[in-house]
């Protein structure tokens, strides 16, 4: 059927579902721990202390990820301890106070320090979330020492929740692959898809594609990792936030920090952080109960 005049039609780029998978780059491991047994997701987490692992390359959407749960964390009464362990980025304590890094970038200072503080996290039942690297090696490090880390933590009552941000580079995986094939599977495992990472025109499922149906992906989804989506914000909006050093509620709300003279954002920038704010709390609903509160 010929299509009307002015009609716009849209051609969207297929992925090619017979194509070669790209394999992953992973970093050397030391040992190599048989998959755990699939678990069911989305687990109800509610009323128990929690550690998030947010592991991801950089600029993948971890520290953005952190401070919104920082934020709905405290804004539901909760406190958790907030740690930057990234050997390269540890940006987290421009926007959030009393963020605990270790004194050093060393590996094996880190992981030591690492351990201390998953050591205090069960000792005092507390809940953390705790900023890595993608390819961290003090995390590996530590379960080179601690392969069943997992398990400890869970023996001690506190749920280990890894949190992996991948954007729509078959690349971004390497760390989910890598922590998987170490035994590092812990039963509340959520995979984050950064929509602000892709084509602001293509269909997000279209762009993460190769992601989705990637091996490494499906093995993490099969043995019951959550899928979720991480909404895109405006650039501008994100960039201002950062100069500003506001939390996403401040921002909304036009409220000035403590101590500091800030212009506020204007009305239409404030309207889409309410908005993206919103549509946080939908997609990431499934892990609500995740949440370390």
């Amino acid at each position: 059927m010929p299509t009307p005049k002015g009609t716009i039609v849209q051609f969207a780029r297929r992925p090619a579902l017979d194509e070669e998978e790209v394999s992953v780059s992973l970093p050397p491991s030391s040992f190599v721990q048989p998959g755990a047994v699939a678990v069911g997701s989305a687990a109800d987490l509610s009323g128990k202390p929690k550690v998030w692992f947010a592991i991801g390359p950089g600029r993948s959407g971890k520290t953005m990820l952190l401070r919104w749960a920082a934020e709905m964390t405290a804004n539901q009464g909760g406190s958790a301890i907030v740690a930057a362990a990234d050997p390269q980025n540890r940006s987290l304590k421009n926007y959030l106070e009393g963020v605990a890094e270790p004194p050093t970038n060393d590996a094996v200072a880190t992981s030591r320090w690492l351990e201390a503080l998953l050591r205090h996290v069960m000792d005092e039942k507390a809940s953390a979330m705790v900023d890595l690297g993608g390819g961290d090696t003090a995390l590996h490090k530590l379960l080179a020492m601690v392969p069943d880390l997992a398990e400890s933590l869970e023996g001690a009552g506190v749920a280990p929740v890894a949190i992996y941000t991948l954007g729509p580079r078959v690349d971004d995986l390497a760390a989910l692959a890598s922590f998987e094939a170490l035994g590092f599977q812990p039963a509340a495992t959520v995979l984050v898809r950064n929509e602000g990472l892709a084509d602001a025109t293509t269909d997000r499922a279209e762009a993460f594609a190769r992601i989705l149906r990637h091996s490494a992906y499906r093995g993490a989804v099969e043995r019951g990792a959550v899928e979720v989506w991480m909404p895109r914000l405006d650039p501008a909006v994100v960039q201002e936030l950062e100069a500003k050093r506001l939390s996403f509620m401040q921002a909304r709300d036009a409220i000035q920090p403590e101590s500091r003279q800030v212009a506020p954002l204007g009305p239409f920038d404030r309207s889409r952080i309410r908005r993206w704010l919103l549509s946080m709390d939908a997609e990431l609903s499934p892990i609500k109960s995740w949440l370390p509160v």
